[in-house]
């Protein structure tokens, strides 16, 4: 060994494995030889890391000698990161001068990436940020300089109106993620937003002038010179490939995507980002245009898109089917368990939920990841496992690239390279860095199996699925399909092969495309072999084909089913518990997302989760547009609505607490209902300003009736009043002012129209306003001061009797406060009790001459004598009469509580009180459990005969009169 070498450097080339001594002692009597002296006064450390990063890439042996004194002075702040700013010399330079530039650039920085990562002041992750953001950067220069040497001859692009054109780089694949290799290929799109000609002294069109400019750029990259290459340019994911032209127009693309993109392109475009190539680093305004509205439309649907599962497993056999004729098992990118099938875990669950989920519209693998933990596609666990996975793969993967600078992805066979990759990776030696390999991979591997095949294994072992695929395959009549039923045992065969018959003729079978019958042909039989063993097939069967059919237009929601077999047994369980579960699943199929949970039947809503869900739901909208906001604000209310529904058909909730849940749901959604109109008109008009012009005039709406009682169920009817505390002539405080009058007005009727729109999953609720002062004939929003004068001078007894059952639910406090007060008063101090016991009776007479459909068969519980009706109106006459001597029985608005107060203030004895409750709870539990099966509100004439009864004596006792 050359006697230059000192005794610190020869210590620090012991301590690297026995097999690096050789390459590394050789290379470092090179780098003497020709440096001499450069190592003295680096201190022990510094030099072993140097002598580390040698052992591990030949690579950046081969740069320290070249570079040394620039990467002398990278030494000097060793905690810096690499300045990524690529400087061409100006604009004189000419092309062999910016081409040696950019690869001694090129060069110096991956050394000085490679030194952080080796010396330990750089993870992975930052890695892999550093060599996009460098590709990033020598890509931009690239273009700058190829723009200004054409701009000479050909000036610049414009379209029809003068402006503009830039050249737009669309990166992909691991440079669109950030997450670029050490030697990868760098996968680029050329486009431009729009045709026109050049205006220089030699004419060009778009399409010549960018193919020009494109061919300079790629020369300017991949050129092989002295100095090396920059990057090799892969535009192989242009539209029609390499047949297709080099560089294409915003239009071309989109009408490529329209009408020829395929599966795996979507997947591919995940990863789809614009490269900042204008000087100083900034975007271009159509870069926006480009990504909203070409690409993103591309790649993410409106809808959960579980087809792409499909499209996942056909390119995960093609890629299965290569490596085993390439024999690449030792090939972390593309071998079992390795980096694509994380990649693929991530990017198919992207793409599910991608439409309506912002967040989720992220190129990168690790946020990507994160994002989903927060989902219900991966557990925190499992991307937890993804993510360290993938961080090692990626270190190898980058350690390997790095030795020599080449592109390769398989794990070495030489024993001075496992070695280095045992040394780079940081593990004691090759049995160690190929164990955890393998462990990684063998995680990912079932990781992949549970995401793409999602128990379609276990699906196919029953054989009873081949014998029921057979008669649906072969559009069987009515006697094959019993027959065969009858031989796998199922109860009721001649019914379920009626419907399995006439669902195979209807119209929406017979209009499927070819996507939907696969799906449809996989779905039946595994539905059939779930319903063997049911008490009541045909009618849950039944069920089942009344939602296919409804969805059967937008097959993925079948392939949703397909891909989650416990959503399918989900819906089999909810079609059999509730006709009305099932007609709201086939009217709204986004609710089978929710089935998705396992929580569903596990646990019980609250408002605080509740109000949570919709924060989460708007915090990841892709869109803040009202109506879109509206449209995400109707599918959480018929979610919400939905899951309340399975916890009460499940015996999880007594029926107050169903109440108290559809009630506490309309309020949260009222409330952001109202939080959006005010928004739209302030950003408009500004506030309404208050009577004094300081501060702002308040608005508050007020619950009524089931709302107001808290008692609503599953198709009430919101009974609204809306007041506001503004008077005398004041206007809004915008640039474009409003009457405060005409404010509240137009801001009432943007907030009805946001309940009661019809979206994709149905309007909210039905607003009723007949309640306001005067009803239908008075103003649609009254002040309060007008409210208290009406309630004074003009309110009939059925009005206090509706007042009763009010509480202010939205909008201002001030306004609630005011509210209260007038309500207080009104129903102590202005009913007029001299005349109450009368009207009370001719109101309830007149309700059951309208209403009541009572026969000798069934019973109308809400409207029959000793029914629901007859208890509140009982209630609220006896409340309407104490009130005045105890204030207290007012304090509640809902019966219940309004019996309890009158039991202890007196008015009521306590078996009264507690017999009357005990039958409004079990009318209250057959209405809701009639309407979960889309029944009407009828029992049987002789059932409730008892409570009926009581209801009815009682009754006579307090108010005199038979019912």
């Amino acid at each position: 060994m050359n006697h230059a070498i000192d005794t610190d450097l020869a210590s620090a080339l012991r301590a690297l494995p026995e097999l690096l001594h050789e390459p590394v002692g050789l290379w470092l009597e090179r780098f003497v030889d020709r440096h001499p002296g450069a190592l003295d006064g680096l201190g022990a450390a510094t030099r072993e890391q140097l002598l580390g990063l040698v052992a591990c890439s030949e690579f950046a042996g081969n740069a320290l000698t070249r570079e040394w004194p620039w990467f002398r002075e990278v030494l000097a702040a060793p905690g810096a990161l690499p300045d990524l700013a690529v400087d061409l010399g100006g604009a004189d330079a000419d092309s062999s001068a910016v081409k040696s530039r950019l690869r001694r650039f090129r060069n110096q920085r991956l050394l000085h990436i490679l030194w952080r990562e080796a010396a330990g002041r750089a993870g992975t992750a930052t890695t892999l940020g550093c060599l996009s953001t460098l590709a990033d950067n020598l890509v931009a220069a690239s273009v700058q300089s190829a723009v200004a040497g054409l701009r000479e001859r050909s000036g610049r692009v414009r379209d029809a109106e003068g402006r503009e054109q830039p050249l737009m780089v669309l990166a992909m694949g691991k440079l669109g993620g950030q997450e670029l290799n050490f030697s990868s290929d760098i996968d680029l799109i050329f486009l431009y937003p729009a045709d026109g000609e050049s205006d220089g002294a030699r004419q060009l069109s778009a399409q010549e002038y960018f193919t020009r400019l494109v061919r300079q750029v790629v020369a300017l990259l991949e050129e092989v010179t002295a100095d090396g290459f920059v990057y090799r340019v892969d535009t192989r994911l242009r539209p029609f490939g390499e047949s297709g032209p080099p560089v294409v127009s915003f239009s071309a693309l989109e009408s490529y995507l329209l009408r020829h993109g395929r599966s795996w392109e979507r997947y591919a475009y995940v990863k789809a980002r614009v490269i900042p190539t204008a000087p100083g680093g900034g975007k271009h305004p159509a870069a926006a245009e480009l990504m909203t509205g070409i690409i993103e439309p591309f790649v993410y649907r409106r809808y959960l898109d579980y087809g792409v599962f499909e499209a996942l497993r056909e390119m995960k056999a093609l890629i299965a089917a290569e490596a085993r004729k390439r024999q690449l098992a030792a090939n972390v990118k593309l071998g079992p368990g390795g980096i694509r099938e994380i990649e693929f875990i991530a990017q198919s669950l992207q793409l599910v939920r991608g439409g309506g989920d912002r967040n989720l519209r992220t190129t990168g693998l690790q946020p990507a990841l994160k994002e989903l933990a927060q989902t219900r596609d991966l557990s925190a666990g499992a991307a937890a496992e993804l993510d360290a996975a993938w961080l090692l793969l990626r270190r190898v993967e980058n350690a390997l690239q790095a030795m020599r600078d080449q592109q390769t992805h398989e794990l070495p066979r030489e024993p001075a390279d496992r070695a280095r990759l045992a040394l780079a990776a940081a593990h004691p030696d090759w049995e160690a860095v190929r164990s955890a390999i393998e462990r990684q991979r063998r995680i990912v591997s079932g990781h992949f199996s549970a995401v793409a095949f999602r128990g379609r294994d276990d699906q196919r072992a029953s054989g009873t699925l081949d014998a029921l695929s057979a008669p649906w395959a072969a559009r069987a009549g009515e006697e094959e399909w019993q027959s065969v039923l009858q031989q796998h045992g199922f109860r009721d065969a001649p019914a379920l092969a009626g419907l399995l018959v006439r669902f195979a003729g209807s119209t929406a079978v017979g209009q499927a495309d070819r996507a939907g019958a696969k799906r449809l042909a996989q779905f039946v039989p595994a539905l059939l072999a779930e319903l063997r063993e049911h008490d009541d097939p045909a009618t849950v069967l039944q069920r089942v084909l009344a939602v296919l059919e409804k969805i059967l237009r937008r097959s993925a929601y079948v392939a949703l089913l397909n891909e989650n077999p416990s959503v399918r047994d989900r819906l089999v369980s909810l079609c059999e518990k509730s006709a009305w579960l099932a007609e709201e699943i086939g009217r709204y199929p986004l609710l089978l997302d929710e089935l998705l949970d396992s929580r569903l039947h596990e646990e019980v809503l609250t408002r605080e989760e509740m109000s949570l869900d919709l924060e989460r739901r708007f915090d990841r909208l892709a869109e803040t547009d009202s109506e879109r906001l509206v449209e995400a604000l109707s599918q959480f209310q018929r979610a919400m609505l939905f899951r309340i529904a399975v916890a009460d058909v499940a015996g999880k909730l007594p029926v107050m607490k169903v109440s108290d849940r559809l009630t506490e749901l309309a309020e949260i959604v009222l409330q952001k209902a109202l939080a959006i109109a005010w928004r739209d008109l302030t950003d408009k008009h500004g506030h309404p300003r208050a009577k004094n012009s300081r501060g702002h005039a308040g608005f508050g709406v007020v619950a009524y009736g089931k709302f107001g009682g808290m008692e609503l169920s599953y198709r009430s009817d919101l009974d609204l009043v809306f007041l506001h505390d503004s008077t005398g002539e004041q206007e809004t405080d915008g640039d474009t002012p409003l009457d405060n009058n005409v404010f509240f007005a137009r801001l009432v009727r943007r907030l009805v129209h946001f309940l009661n729109t019809q979206t994709a999953t149905g309007a909210m609720y039905q607003v009723d306003t007949r309640l306001r002062p005067s009803g239908q004939s008075g103003l649609l929003v009254t002040s309060i001061d007008a409210f208290e004068r009406y309630q004074e001078e003009n309110a009939w007894t059925w009005e206090h009797q509706a007042l009763l059952r009010s509480r202010p639910v939205a909008g201002s406090a001030l306004i609630a406060r005011e509210f209260e007060r007038v309500r207080s008063e009104t129903l102590r101090q202005r009913v007029r009790r001299d005349r109450l016991r009368a009207d009370v009776i001719a109101m309830r007479q007149k309700m059951r001459a309208q209403l009541d459909k009572t026969d000798a068969e069934r019973f109308d519980l809400k409207q029959g004598s000793g029914g629901i009706a007859d208890i509140e109106f009982l209630v609220q006459y006896r409340v309407l009469q104490q009130a005045n001597r105890h204030p207290a029985v007012i304090h509640y608005p809902d019966n219940i509580r309004q019996l309890g107060t009158l039991a202890a203030a007196g008015c009521l004895g306590p078996d009264q009180v507690t017999r009357l409750q005990d039958a409004y709870k079990r009318y209250r539990l057959r209405l809701h459990r009639l309407a979960l099966d889309e029944q009407p509100p009828f029992a049987a004439a002789d059932e409730f005969a008892d409570d009926r009864r009581y209801v009815t004596d009682l009754w006579h006792q307090v108010l005199g009169e038979a019912l």
